[in-house]
């Protein structure tokens, strides 16, 4: 069962507590889920998540693999930005570039993403991650492009314009 199967349609800003309560139905059966990724703050342009390496996201080598530090990156990003979001407005990753600095094969990373730049159609956020412990060492570094997107009266990019 996913989120929206389960009543909740996914994060708004006008349901951010209740997303934050219930991140495992919203997480149930999706990439994140599967990660293992647990939001633990989240406001508009701000978003901390912790992530347990483990075997949902080691590679053969023993390392957390790249892809899964990237699509924890990218989570908490997206909830920094959809609290950021105006009435009928939605979001979409549209770029993003990581830098890994450090290979890890145990314990709990933490991410934490903040707004650089945020604009009609563009929200940029900084993401660092790091070990969560007291030295908090650095173990990527990325920064996220989201597409503000507006919903409603605009044709979709599958929608053909009327034939004349």
């Amino acid at each position: 069962m996913t989120g929206k199967e389960a009543g909740i349609e996914g994060p708004h800003p006008r349901n951010l507590k209740e997303a934050l309560d219930r991140q495992d139905l919203v997480f149930k059966d999706t990439f994140p889920g599967m990660l293992g990724v647990h939001v633990t703050e989240a406001s508009a342009g701000h978003a901390v998540a912790t992530l347990e390496v483990g075997p949902s996201v080691i590679h053969p080598g023993g390392y957390a693999h790249g892809g899964a530090l990237a699509g924890f990156g990218d989570t908490t990003a997206a909830w920094a930005t959809f609290p950021a979001l105006g009435e009928g407005e939605a979001f979409t990753t549209i770029e993003f570039k990581a830098n890994f600095i450090t290979g890890v094969t145990s314990g709990r990373l933490r991410a934490e993403a903040t707004t650089v730049h945020q604009g009609r159609r563009t929200m940029v956020l900084d993401v660092r991650i790091t070990t969560d412990d007291d030295e908090r060492r650095p173990v990527a570094m990325m920064l996220v492009t989201q597409a503000i997107l507006q919903l409603g009266g605009a044709a979709t990019a599958t929608e053909q314009p009327p034939e004349s």
